[in-house]
């Protein structure tokens, strides 16, 4: 591994535990897992008692943490755990939930 490799790796790991240190984000992250790991937007976004914008703020960070991604569905999309990610960087941490 070159430097410039992990330089960019340690950026994802910052960018990453920034993103999950939130009780919002992480409690976003347990619903989605306690779900298969998947859910439509306006279930997840319903199941909060917050404004649309303040889930949409929150999906935005995971999103580029690359912790989550958007799956769309005709006028839908769900919103998916990147298990990747999570397994790469945070094995087991799913498991803790």
């Amino acid at each position: 591994m070159n430097i410039k490799q992990s330089i960019s790796n340690d950026e994802l790991r910052v960018k990453i535990f920034k993103a999950l240190a939130d009780e919002n984000r992480l409690a976003i992250v347990r619903l989605l897992h306690e779900n298969h790991d998947n859910m439509e937007y306006g279930k997840l976004s319903a199941a909060f008692n917050v404004g649309k914008s303040t889930i949409s703020y929150h999906l935005k960070i995971m999103h580029e943490a690359g912790l989550i991604t958007f799956v769309k569905h005709g006028q839908s999309k769900d919103v998916q755990l990147n298990k990747m990610v999570f397994d790469g960087v945070l094995p087991g941490f799913l498991a803790t939930l």
